[in-house]
């Protein structure tokens, strides 16, 4: 359902109303929307990780990549936003790919729960390589 509220979407970099997430939605090629996340994602602000993600992949794009390498915190509630992300993107028929960068937390977080989605470097000029799906990897 989408509300009054949801429907308008600020000029980006958008901020969460917390203040500690911000999101930049770059498209460094055709069909490629990365969407960079600085920041803290935990219970707040992950829903506003989701909106953000979510209109991308009712977009035209084909592949999208959240790049966490300016993350600070990365909290359960924004791991199981990502895990079902990348259940929508399947279902979209869009590849999706988190790159996870170097933050201590947020490697802590996924070395316990890894994500098959991720792909280090994916958000370093990677983005115009096709990547292999991860159904695909050897």
């Amino acid at each position: 359902m989408i509300t009054a509220h949801s429907a308008r979407l600020p000029a980006p970099p958008w901020p969460d109303p917390t203040g500690l997430l911000r999101l930049r939605v770059r498209h460094p090629a055709p069909g490629t929307a990365v969407v960079e996340v600085a920041g803290e994602v935990d219970l707040a602000t992950a829903p506003r990780l989701a909106e953000v993600v979510e209109s991308r992949l009712r977009s035209t794009v084909s592949l999208v990549i959240v790049d966490l390498r300016q993350t600070t915190f990365l909290g359960v509630a924004g791991l199981r936003t990502l895990i079902r992300l990348s259940l929508l993107a399947a279902g979209a028929d869009t590849d999706f790919y988190v790159d996870p960068g170097t933050a201590p937390t947020v490697r802590r977080l996924l070395a316990l729960f890894p994500l098959s989605c991720a792909r280090p470097g994916a958000a370093e000029g990677l983005t115009e390589i096709p990547l292999p799906r991860p159904a695909e990897r050897p």
